[in-house]
């Protein structure tokens, strides 16, 4: 037995809903973000995380944290962010049914 389409679509709203924000640690101090926007396509789920100008220096992490306030997933990185550029950073899941 698999799982009918109307549950694999109430998966997909679950995760959907389940990330509350986003964050990012740039040398030891950890910055929280709002999730800038969220684009879903077929089994696809795209979070997006973006930083504005001002925010400078290098960027060791990347974060998203649930609705309980646990981090769901962990981006370890380096990259050298001007103050003077934005930056948006994407998270992508697909949830297939096999």
């Amino acid at each position: 037995m698999s799982i009918t389409a109307a549950g694999h679509t109430k998966l997909k709203d679950y995760l959907q809903g389940l990330i509350k924000e986003g964050r990012y640690v740039i040398g030891s101090t950890t910055h929280t973000t709002p999730i800038f926007k969220t684009e879903r396509s077929g089994d696809v789920i795209t979070f997006y995380l973006y930083l504005p100008d001002g925010v400078s220096g290098t960027i060791t992490k990347f974060q998203l944290i649930d609705t309980a306030g646990a981090v769901f997933d962990d981006q370890p990185d380096s990259i050298s962010k001007p103050g003077v550029n934005g930056l948006l950073v994407a998270f992508k899941y697909t949830l297939k049914k096999v």
